[in-house]
């Protein structure tokens, strides 16, 4: 491979933080924690690489959101979080700017159980795009609002 083929591959990355707040006021927030976008067929970049082909049977606009318990790292193969708890979160705002789209996942404190949760995904019209490990886990306690960030680009 030459040195532009090498300089031309890209990649496609995503970063999640989560914030806690209590009455509007912040309490915490993680540091950055990578995603896998997976790449099974019809599932993550694959669903990229078959829109630019010009097979649309699968949307691929990011429109929900899963949390989970899992902690088997993610891999290429992942269609669905590990453990599961809470799915068909709608995705609160999508901003693209920069060659960077960012999702935000807001959820009030009645809307989100009180729990330990270790992975969460992005989907694709219930199609998963991408997974992650949090990292240290994420403990929702009475009274706390959260809200997941993630910001998706591509590299290279």
């Amino acid at each position: 491979m030459n040195k532009q083929a090498q300089k031309d591959i890209a990649g496609i990355a995503g970063i999640l933080t989560i914030k806690k707040f209590r009455d509007g006021k912040l309490l915490w927030e993680s540091k950055p924690m990578k995603n896998k976008v997976v790449a099974s067929d019809g599932y993550g970049r694959n669903l990229l690489i078959q829109q630019l082909g010009g097979i649309t049977t699968y949307p691929i606009e990011i429109n929900s959101f899963a949390l989970g318990d899992g902690i088997v790292a993610p891999v290429d193969g992942n269609t669905t979080l590990g453990a599961p708890l809470v799915s068909g979160i709608a995705i609160t705002d999508k901003i693209v700017s920069n060659n960077i789209l960012t999702v935000d996942v807001f959820i009030s404190d009645a809307n989100l159980a009180n729990d330990t949760y270790a992975e969460c995904s992005f989907s694709c019209t219930s199609r998963l795009f991408s997974r992650i490990l949090i990292s240290p886990l994420y403990t929702k306690t009475t009274g706390e609002d959260t809200l997941f960030s993630y910001s998706l680009t591509f590299t290279g």
